[in-house]
């Protein structure tokens, strides 16, 4: 199959299927995130102000509330979340 081949409403329906591929990828990659997070949990994310770190206090089933280091608290996507290893 070629792609320039493809008429506007193939290539809506093959658009259709790869955003339904993408978006089934991602809720798999956060159920593991999730299944990986404790309260308590040191955790860290990226933001415009640069790398956050803390601590998880509130686990929902699309975002972490994050409490920084500062004391701020932090509504964060799941996807966003990497889960750090107490040393």
């Amino acid at each position: 199959m070629r792609i320039d081949d493809l008429t506007i409403d193939e290539l809506l329906e093959l658009n259709k299927l790869i955003c339904r591929r993408i978006e089934e990828l991602q809720a798999r990659q956060e159920l593991g995130v999730l299944s990986r997070l404790n309260l308590g949990q040191a955790v860290s994310f990226e933001t415009r102000e640069g790398q956050i770190f803390g601590r998880v206090i509130k686990i929902n089933r699309k975002t972490v509330v994050v409490q920084s280091e500062d004391q701020r608290q932090w509504k964060v996507s799941v996807a966003l979340i990497q889960p750090l290893h107490d040393v």
